[in-house]
């Protein structure tokens, strides 16, 4: 068995060679990267451990957020593979990237998040990260790469994201502060307690800071950014109420409102902004009825209503005057699923579910009122065919008031090689329908297109996951997918100020993978490496043969990460960094960059810790801007940033 496995990993790792693996790896990925053992519910909609689950899944636990002093979700899955292309707008607005895919589906506790509409800069930017649960009401982050179109419909096409949330578990109060430079001021609160069966979790946050510095790649020159400034008051709330005979009801709400600076590209670029700001209001509410039933579990009933409303006052560039000073998006969104999974017998567990989801989309500067409205229905057979072997296999089919009907399937199989080791194989389709700016235009400026047809495709994935020994795991993964009908936004050529237009321009290839190691050199020290690659290929509409995309954020992508931890003290340090890239659409070919954070714990109930980022104070982007009309160096990251807090529990 030792001999097979082996084989295996090595026919793996030739594979990721092969494809494009030519630089050594050195990547950062949580210390509990794959437990065999843990369960995941992400990838199948249920409770399965990591060694029965066909998919590339990362685990961020409560404890890797709590080492790292992460403030919100784009700090925590930065210091991941996951590529955040950030607009530079605000670093929370930014894209997650999986598989070189912008199209990931965001949930908070399996419930959809993403809108539809555009939210910020990006391409496919249908949500501010910054807008999630407070990263104290997290309990985990499970990252699933690969489609999902079949168990979670339009957007799961690059892979899900799905935030986990804590329940309260015992009386406690805790209070917290942060201050960093540039004007950073954060400070709150989070308290909870359980008692006979009910229970409430309640985090309240605060931050302002004046503005950000960034470097610019072609002077050197620290320069602070205009208009820069964030002003932000951020609620989440968690009510849970144990009933009898196992069942359950909890309410989770969550509410920002935030009035930020909106320069969107620095000083002396066509999109520059001297002027505008926005006010964003966000208030997400969601009732779940859980209830066992026989054999099944996790049986679910949900509604919920997310409703957001995006103002800019004094839109205009510093370069071209807009008549337009103001614009207001609002969407409100109202659905409800239903779940349930039952275990037929020793061999065959089937989860079926129902999804309804209507959102009504207003953008008043432009006249545009639209309804954008879906029905789904899915189910999924897990197969156990012996002790070693699962073999799954679902289809989904969604009905849209605007495309009709679709269906997509997705067929897996898992080989449990060891007690500490699998390899699987899946393939998935591809659905994602149009936003409504752009099917009817609004957002960034497009013209919208209503003739737009939804994107299609599937992916293909190996992977295996193995503990060498007690000490050593290794995850790796390859990957191969196609999209169809891709959408795009394309500028005018002859003038970066005309609307942009919106059309089914392109077919893409994607094909890559990774792999991560996590060893531990002692009980004190742990070293975390890894190595990311993505090839995308595009064919643009009358072009004869497919051409590397520019606007390939992280072709080579590398994490490298040491942590320790003894006593009181607990520390990391991590590089991250990417080569490969177009200076067609960046400012550098590569970029490498270090982040540090400590804590120590000064008594039971006080915590102090303080974190770096971008150590040595590099110039680097992490957008591309071909389709800017050739703008590198356009969305330029910040520069040093040191931010010093406590932490203390009352």
């Amino acid at each position: 068995m030792k001999k097979q496995r082996k084989k295996i990993v090595c026919s793996l790792l030739s594979s990721t060679l092969i494809w494009g693996f030519s630089t050594v790896a050195l990547a950062e990925e949580p210390e509990e990267l794959f437990a065999l053992e843990e369960v995941v519910v992400t990838a199948s909609r249920m409770p399965t451990k990591l060694s029965e689950t066909a998919a590339n899944v990362t685990v961020v636990t409560r404890d890797d957020i709590e080492k790292g002093n992460y403030t919100n979700v784009p700090e925590i899955l930065g210091q991941t593979n996951i590529v955040l292309e950030s607009n530079s707008e605000r670093i929370p607005e930014s894209s997650p990237l999986i598989n070189g895919d912008h199209r990931v589906l965001i949930l908070i506790d399996g419930r959809r998040i993403n809108a539809n509409t555009f939210m910020n800069g990006t391409q496919f930017g249908t949500i501010n990260m910054n807008l999630l649960p407070s990263v104290k009401n997290i309990e985990r982050i499970e990252i699933v790469r690969g489609p999902a179109s079949a168990l979670y419909g339009s957007d799961a096409a690059g892979g899900v994201i799905n935030i986990i949330t804590r329940q309260a578990t015992q009386e406690d109060t805790t209070v917290y502060s942060e201050f960093g430079n540039w004007g950073l001021r954060r400070y709150g609160f989070t308290t909870e307690n359980k008692v006979d069966g009910f229970g409430y979790r309640i985090a309240y946050e605060h931050k302002d800071q004046d503005y950000f510095e960034y470097k610019d790649y072609k002077t050197g020159e620290i320069k602070r950014m205009p208009n820069s400034s964030i002003d932000e008051d951020a609620l989440s709330l968690r009510l849970d109420k144990e009933l009898s005979g196992g069942r359950s009801l909890s309410l989770a709400f969550d509410h920002d409102d935030s009035r930020d600076g909106s320069y969107h590209q620095p000083p002396g670029m066509p999109y520059y902004m001297p002027e505008t700001y926005k006010k964003t209001k966000v208030n997400n509410v969601a009732l779940t009825y859980n209830w066992p039933q026989g054999a099944s579990t996790d049986n679910m009933f949900r509604i919920y209503r997310n409703d957001s409303s995006y103002h800019w006052y004094d839109w205009g560039y510093a370069m071209y005057p807009v008549a337009e000073k103001e614009r207001y998006i609002t969407d409100k969104v109202f659905g409800g699923e239903w779940q349930q999974t039952r275990r037929l017998n020793d061999k065959h567990t089937l989860v079926s579910g129902a999804d309804w989801r209507r959102s009504h989309v207003k953008w008043l500067a432009y006249d545009i009122d639209n309804t954008l409205s879906n029905r789904a229905v899915y189910l999924e057979d897990r197969w156990k065919l012996d002790d070693r072997w699962i073999f799954s296999s679902g289809v989904r089919y969604d009905k849209t008031n605007t495309f009709g009907g679709k269906a997509t399937s997705r067929f897996s199989l898992n080989r449990e090689l060891d007690k500490n080791s699998n390899a699987y194989l899946s393939w998935g389709q591809v659905f994602r329908t149009p936003l409504a700016n752009e099917l009817y235009g609004g957002g960034g400026g497009s013209v919208g297109n209503p003739e737009l047809r939804p994107e299609t495709g599937d992916t293909v994935t190996v992977g295996v996951n193995t503990q060498l020994s007690d000490d050593t795991k290794i995850q790796a993964s390859v990957f191969s997918s196609r999209i169809k009908d891709a959408i795009r936004w394309s500028p005018d050529a002859n003038n970066l100020y005309a609307p942009w237009t919106t059309e089914n321009v392109a077919n893409e290839k994607r094909h890559g993978g990774e792999i991560s190691l996590v060893h531990e050199l002692s009980p004190q020290w742990n070293v975390s490496v890894g190595y990311s690659y993505v090839k995308i290929k595009i064919k643009e509409k009358d072009e004869i043969d497919y051409h590397e995309d520019p606007d390939n954020a992280q072709p080579q992508g590398y994490r490298l990460q040491v942590g320790y931890n003894q006593d009181k003290w607990n520390a990391g340090v991590t590089l991250r960094g990417a080569t490969g890239r177009d200076l067609q659409a960046f400012a550098s070919e590569d970029y490498w960059v270090v982040d540090l954070n400590a804590n120590y714990q000064m008594d039971r109930d006080t915590r102090a810790y303080l974190k770096v980022y971008n150590l040595a104070n590099k110039a680097y982007d992490v957008r591309g801007s071909y389709r800017d009309i050739k703008l590198p160096g356009a969305y330029p990251m910040p520069a040093r940033y040191i931010a010093f807090g406590l932490e203390r529990h009352i």
